[in-house]
């Protein structure tokens, strides 16, 4: 006899349609859902008939109603919770984005416009239209960077993906080549944007209007994060020249610091000497690039005629460029050149919107000429428009799967969502459902035809120690030292019951509630005084993964309504355990705003 093991568990999932509560979709895409433990179950509310026996015994125990519900808890990781905290909201993210990648010796250029994902069926992760993003390469550049997707197809084996572009080489796949989802793109791949025009705080695109179809669309508003890539160049980089006066020798040595790793290049070991200086400038170029998709390096290397620049792409203060080995004497080492505009290529915040020009926040330094940009960002609200408030919900499948049984609940609706940010820990979470009713099958139902099958997200769970960016109060960062801090929303679910059905006939949503704690130790009397002046103040903080996939939350506007200062013993911290609790803020018509972005490695 086989017993059911918790390891065995899993729970997937498929949104339903807006309009159809409760209905379980025919077909579509259902994922799995990454939890750490669930309370989902069927819940049913019976009462004790009141007749009188002579006997003294109960005549009757009648079931008058049933419901789904319970708690999902997770750990945090790009993508995964994203379709929960949009149903949770009652909104949309501005652009749609699963954080999807797939990596490694499968990925690879065929064509000048042809992906390969070797031996998968990646069909139901990319679209026509959707926007792409590709890493890794190291041979030609062309072949890094954002691409459109013009059409996707399964040929034998193989996921073949056309892109709108015919500018790249064939290059075969490496363990670190690189698709991923990056459907956050707004703008792509412009050659007419330009910062700082006369020295206001501006991304325009000189008359060509690049905003304004995204502005109509609803995605880009004022408040919202956005992220302006640039290309890597002397712009935005500093950097170095390693000058090949001839081919080099074998022994030839080449140091490169950083600022953070030191690596050294030996020719006839990570690099060959070619018959000329351009063969050897190609492949000492090929060699930096190999560390550093490899994680050994933080710079890029481009080599043109005998000359190889190497951008540091940390802009260290402390880079360094030496020549340890140099034997034939071919080998001449420019000095740093700083980078022009270190500061364009980064985050902003946008202040005003118009077809042709962006008003940003912090101000951009100005460059006329960047180049090839693209600007990115999806953002989700709770809506601040009556008629944007959208119930969602979801069929979830909860499945053991050593004994093949399922647990399939419908109409499902996040009443709550929580997260929890401590010292020394990873990110956590929870999401409780409400919902109508679950049935049992012997076999799973989302998990095969006719649904598309999906795997989960892939991405990395975040921690509090080296995920987590700035907290910001007040757009500023916050210089208190932080121990923990937490946020947790509440819809005001309730079951509709009615007449002549044992279940809801509808969940409706009540006040949104937005709550959390900050806990930080105690050194000035800045956050107390918010409290004793009931200041409104806003507070924000962001997480960044190890693939450069970006979050920021931002609760716009707060009022702290605890902060007891006390000494609670000997060998004790002092702390200031701050709660706080969330109302409309007035510019953003919202409490809660979230900004995310594919991953922001330099291209």
């Amino acid at each position: 006899m086989t017993f059911a093991d918790s390891n065995r568990a899993s729970i997937r999932y498929i949104a339903e349609s807006t309009s159809a509560w409760g209905t379980i979709p025919a077909n579509g895409n259902t994922r799995p859902l990454r939890f750490t433990s669930s309370s989902l179950t069927a819940q049913k509310e019976t009462t004790t008939s009141e007749e009188l026996r002579a006997d003294r015994m109960v005549s009757s125990v009648p079931e008058v109603s049933a419901s789904s519900e319970g708690e999902i808890n997770f750990e945090l990781s790009a993508g995964s919770q994203d379709d929960f905290l949009q149903a949770f909201l009652l909104g949309f993210w501005t652009r749609p984005m699963t954080f999807d990648y797939f990596k490694g010796v499968s990925v690879s250029w065929t064509a000048n416009n042809k992906l390969k994902i070797a031996g998968e069926d990646a069909t139901g992760y990319f679209a026509a239209g959707r926007r792409i993003k590709v890493e890794g390469f190291v041979v030609n550049n062309v072949n890094n960077g954002y691409f459109e997707v013009a059409s996707v197809a399964l040929v034998g084996a193989d996921t073949e993906i056309t892109v709108t572009t015919t500018t790249s080489v064939v290059e075969t796949s490496s363990s670190h080549t690189k698709i991923l989802d990056a459907n956050d793109v707004i703008v792509l791949n412009s050659a007419a944007l330009r910062l700082g025009t006369a020295g206001a705080p501006t991304i325009d695109s000189n008359g060509g209007n690049a905003f304004s179809s995204a502005i109509a669309a609803g995605q880009i508003s004022v408040g919202q994060m956005l992220f302006v890539d640039l290309p890597v160049s002397a712009t935005t980089f500093d950097n170095y020249t390693v000058t090949f006066a001839g081919p080099g020798q074998d022994g030839d040595k080449i140091v490169i610091n950083d600022g953070l790793n030191v690596i050294t290049l030996t020719a006839g070991v990570e690099y060959t000497t070619g018959v000329d200086a351009t063969e050897t400038a190609a492949a000492f170029a090929l060699a930096v690039n190999q560390k550093r998709v490899a994680g050994n390096l933080d710079a890029k290397a481009v080599a043109a005629a005998g000359v190889v620049t190497i951008y540091i792409l940390s802009n260290h203060a402390n880079s360094a460029l030496t020549e340890s080995v140099d034997g034939a004497g071919e080998i001449t080492l420019g000095a740093k050149v700083a980078a022009t505009a270190p500061s364009a290529r980064g985050f902003y915040k946008v202040t005003g919107v118009a077809d042709d020009v962006l008003t940003l926040s912090p101000k951009p330094p100005t460059v006329a000429a960047p180049g090839i940009v693209t600007v990115k960002g999806s953002m989700l609200r709770n809506p601040g428009d009556v008629a944007d408030i959208t119930p969602q919900s979801f069929t979830l499948e909860q499945s053991f799967n050593d004994v093949d049984k399922h647990f399939i609940q419908n109409g499902m609706r996040v009443g709550s969502f929580s997260l929890e940010v401590a010292s020394e820990s990873i990110v956590t979470g929870s999401m409780n459902f409400m919902g109508k009713e679950t049935q049992t099958l012997t076999d799973t139902r989302l998990g095969k035809a006719p649904y598309k099958v999906l795997d989960s997200t892939a991405t990395e769970v975040l921690n509090a120690t080296t995920n987590v960016g700035n907290l910001t109060k007040n757009g500023e960062i916050l210089s208190t030292a932080v121990q923990s801090l937490s946020l947790e929303g509440d819809a005001s679910l309730r079951s509709q019951n009615a007449v002549g059905s044992k279940f809801a006939r509808g969940i409706g949503t009540g006040r949104f509630n937005l709550t959390g704690a900050l806990t930080a130790y105690f050194e000035d009397l800045t956050m107390y005084n918010h409290f004793l002046n009931h200041d409104t103040i806003s507070i924000g903080f962001d997480f960044k993964d190890q693939d450069e996939n970006v979050y920021y939350y931002t609760i716009p506007a707060l009022k702290i309504t605890s902060d007891p200062i006390t000494p609670g013993g000997i060998d004790q911290d002092v702390l200031e355990e701050m709660e706080w609790s969330a109302l409309r803020d007035p510019a953003t018509k919202c409490m809660l705003q979230i900004d995310r972005f594919s991953s922001v490695l330099a291209s």
